[in-house]
């Protein structure tokens, strides 16, 4: 497989919100991948500007003008496996994961899981970072199969940020990572998280912190949350209610753990996301996919 190939296979099944503020873009979205995977080769800095012309070389990369040279190769230092595999797993649309598995030969009879699908991802692409060769074996689907014969912990889940404001700090999530609620226009229902303190901080006045609360059509009851103290190896529970009011459509609800003085404790991480689906002709109760 060529690292060309790679990236076509996934640039279509991408949230647009990966984007933001600029238009879809296949520069970006290789730059993206590049930092997620711990390279600091394309400096690349959120909520900036860019066009085609900010972006040449990963484009080339993209189209397979230009290979891997050992330079970028090198720029990997170490390669994050954890952190290109929370990458995907936030940034592949929920409703494209049996797409990206059908692209990469996942056989369609197998069972969908994310997870081992981004762990499955971010191996191939470390694969080509340590290559000599421009080429390398397709092996997404054998370490597909692979992950999905492990053991499985059901209870928790090591959340790996993007970005740690404090160091020491760690997240295990118990609640579902990145839910989409499709409920009926005007219904009013609850969303909670439920994760541990992982880390080796303890969490002192922090809260959680709707932060596009000005930009979604939901409204929550309050846009903080309290979180109460929390050492290390202690759990947490929050809920929120959620009113998706009279519109249709699609909303991402962004929220961020914040300290005392309002920052991002995990910035870039979008790990407290949850997505709202609203429509008219939702039948019954609110159902919660993932």
């Amino acid at each position: 497989m060529l690292v060309k190939t790679y990236f076509e296979r996934l640039y279509t099944h991408m949230r647009e919100e990966l984007y933001y503020p600029n238009r879809k873009n296949s520069g970006i979205f290789v730059v993206r991948c590049f930092c997620a995977a711990g390279s600091n080769y394309f400096p690349f800095k959120k909520g900036k500007r860019y066009t085609s012309k900010d972006v040449p070389l990963p484009r080339k990369l993209y189209d397979g003008s230009r290979t891997m040279t050992t330079d970028i190769k090198a720029s990997f230092h170490p390669f994050d496996d954890a952190g290109l595999t929370a990458f995907y797993k936030e940034n592949i649309e929920d409703d494209k994961t049996r797409n990206v598995m059908l692209a990469f030969g996942i056989s369609p009879t197998m069972e969908e899981n994310k997870d081992c699908l981004c762990r499955a991802l971010s191996i191939q692409f470390r694969m080509f970072v340590g290559s000599n060769s421009d080429e390398v074996d397709d092996i997404v689907a054998i370490e597909y199969q692979k992950l999905l014969a492990e053991p499985k912990d059901e209870e928790t889940k090591l959340h790996q940020p993007a970005g740690i404001l404090y160091p020491g700090d760690q997240i295990c999530f118990k609640s579902k990572n990145r839910p989409t609620y499709q409920v009926n226009i005007y219904e009013k229902f609850q969303h909670t998280w439920e994760f541990e303190n992982a880390g080796t901080q303890v969490w002192r006045g922090r809260r959680l912190f709707f932060s596009n609360h000005e930009d979604v059509r939901p409204k929550a009851e309050t846009n903080y949350i309290d979180i109460p103290d929390t050492p290390p190896h202690k759990s947490v529970k929050i809920t929120v209610s959620i009113d998706a009011r009279g519109f249709e459509g699609k909303s991402e609800c962004r929220w961020i753990m914040v300290d005392s003085d309002n920052n991002d404790c995990f910035p870039n991480s979008n790990i407290f996301i949850f997505v709202v689906s609203t429509k008219m002709d939702y039948q019954g109760q609110t159902e919660v996919t993932q």
